[in-house]
């Protein structure tokens, strides 16, 4: 019999493994851009993403289970994409803020998924309701900024 408990670990499992492509994703990005505003802004959201992985871990602790190790198959593939792309393109803008926008649209969906979950008890939809309203702000600022002027193929 799978218990609320059960269903809740492995919602979290998920957006543990999803969590940590996204703060790898947005340090290399950090990392690769020129312009101090972005590297601010993405050095931002990787500590963020980082703080919702310690909670999320306390989480699954906390219902007697261990985070799982690692990121997913799909997560490596996307930071290695943008890391060609930003190599190829050294590291404009708008490429990297293109490519953040997309993985945070992923980070999105997994939350959503995981808060359309029936069976999560309700302390662990409360913590994925108050990350996912962050992470739709995240993505909503980054696609403001890659479709904004500032940062319009250059």
């Amino acid at each position: 019999m799978i218990t609320n408990d059960d269903t809740s670990l492995l919602v979290l499992k998920d957006l543990i493994l999803a969590g940590r492509d996204a703060e790898q994703g947005y340090q290399l990005a950090a990392d690769r851009v020129k312009q101090p505003e972005l590297v601010q802004l993405f050095e931002g959201y990787a500590l963020q993403r980082r703080k919702f992985l310690l909670e999320l871990e306390e989480r699954v602790r906390t219902l007697r289970g261990t985070p799982p190790a690692g990121s997913t198959a799909s997560g490596s593939l996307h930071r290695g994409w943008m890391g060609l792309k930003a190599a190829l393109e050294s590291a404009e803008a708008h490429a990297l803020l293109a490519e953040c926008e997309r993985g945070d649209a992923f980070s999105v969906k997994a939350h959503a998924a995981a808060l359309s979950e029936a069976d999560v008890d309700a302390q662990t939809r409360t913590l994925i309701q108050q990350q996912y309203e962050q992470v739709q702000a995240a993505h909503d600022r980054v696609r403001q900024l890659r479709e904004g002027a500032t940062y319009a193929h250059q």
